[in-house]
């Protein structure tokens, strides 16, 4: 080991006491931003693990996402809203109310192809189970 490092200092062709000085002053150097970049690694490592921890029991703590029962498709030219999907069983019109503007809904369950009739302004549908707006369709 000892030819190894003779070896090595006669091939840099500098005195050890510069060697050894300028390995300190690395040496110190790297310890005093070492510390320091220590804390701030910790400390980021920290931050992140409470945003995980807190989007992981935020998550349950929510409310429930509220589906839209159903879905219409507006035309204008006839001013009809006609059922384009359901998402629910057993839903019927008696459910549901017109908040603004005048319409005529159907009597009944709710099935594909229904047909609101006679739209008139800003009609506005209401699901009154679960007090969602099912939309609000212009038709002046």
């Amino acid at each position: 080991m000892k030819d190894i490092i003779n070896e090595l200092l006669d091939k840099t062709h500098l005195p050890i006491e510069k060697i050894f000085g300028g390995a300190w002053i690395i040496t110190w150097f790297l310890a005093i931003w070492f510390y320091h970049i220590q804390f701030f690694l910790t400390g980021l490592f920290c931050l992140f693990l409470a945003i995980l921890l807190l989007d992981f029991f935020d998550k349950g703590k929510g409310e429930k996402e509220v589906k839209v029962p159903f879905s219409f498709s507006m035309d204008k030219n006839t001013r009809t809203l006609t059922v384009q999907n359901i998402y629910e069983n057993d839903l019927n019109w008696s459910e549901n109310e017109i908040c603004s503007g005048d319409a005529r809904l159907p009597s009944g369950t709710i099935k594909e192809g229904d047909v609101v009739t006679s739209c008139r302004g800003n009609v506005a549908l209401r699901h009154m189970p679960t007090n969602m707006l099912m939309g609000a369709y212009d038709f002046k």
